[in-house]
């Protein structure tokens, strides 16, 4: 495996020693490093794992990582190339996705801060049941065919717990940062935990009115 260098600013590419926007794919010369395509979207952003990271930031990394990764750059270098600037850049809009989501950068962020409790399937704090039952029956309501007028209520009511769940997850994590390995910690990862799996049924809600699938 590379020993890559890393500073506050930039990745160091090991074959030319330039600065690199990602740590998949040296955008002077073109080495790509494979074996990093398992990090978190934090690492290949280059990002510290914080919750708190505001929309005008991810979007001057969006425009500088799209210059300098394009990979209409590389078609005259040949397909090889191509090919690895094309993955590298999947790998930064998949990343940049997961970051600029609220939700997902908290699912992520769950996995990856050293002090978080790893819940298991006994540990993991459940969804009430009458939440579950409602949640089924909106899903079903939906598929049976919604008037507009519904539909534009059951859209604002999304909206609506949505904007209340971002709010949760916003003073839990002010909260974790404040008290790291404390069991007032531990007790905000688990409304983190319950926030984000809530979030997800609601999330699914919104993808059917829209009418996708829910994932």
């Amino acid at each position: 495996m590379s020993t890559y260098a890393k500073s506050t600013n930039a990745w160091s590419c090991d074959s030319c020693g330039a600065a690199m926007a990602t740590p998949l794919f040296c955008d002077g010369c073109g080495t790509d490093y494979p074996e990093r395509r398992g990090m978190t979207a934090f690492g290949i952003l280059g990002l510290e794992p914080t919750f708190s990271i505001p929309t005008e930031m991810i979007d001057d990394l969006e425009s500088k990582l799209v210059s300098r990764l394009h990979p209409d750059r590389w078609q005259s270098r040949g397909t090889s190339l191509h090919r690895k600037a094309l993955i590298a850049q999947a790998a930064v809009n998949e990343a940049l996705e997961e970051i600029r989501t609220p939700f997902r950068r908290a699912e992520t962020l769950i996995s990856v801060l050293p002090h978080a409790p790893e819940f298991t399937e006994e540990t993991r704090p459940s969804l009430p049941t009458p939440f579950l039952i409602q949640q089924l029956e909106l899903q079903e309501e939906i598929e049976d065919g919604l008037s507009k007028e519904r539909k534009r209520e059951l859209t604002t009511w999304v909206r609506s717990e949505l904007k209340e769940l971002r709010a949760v997850l916003d003073s839990a994590f002010q909260l974790v940062e404040k008290s790291k390995e404390s069991d007032t910690s531990r007790d905000a990862f688990e409304r983190i935990q319950s926030t984000v799996d809530r979030s997800r049924y609601w999330r699914n809600i919104q993808r059917s009115l829209r009418g996708q699938l829910p994932t």
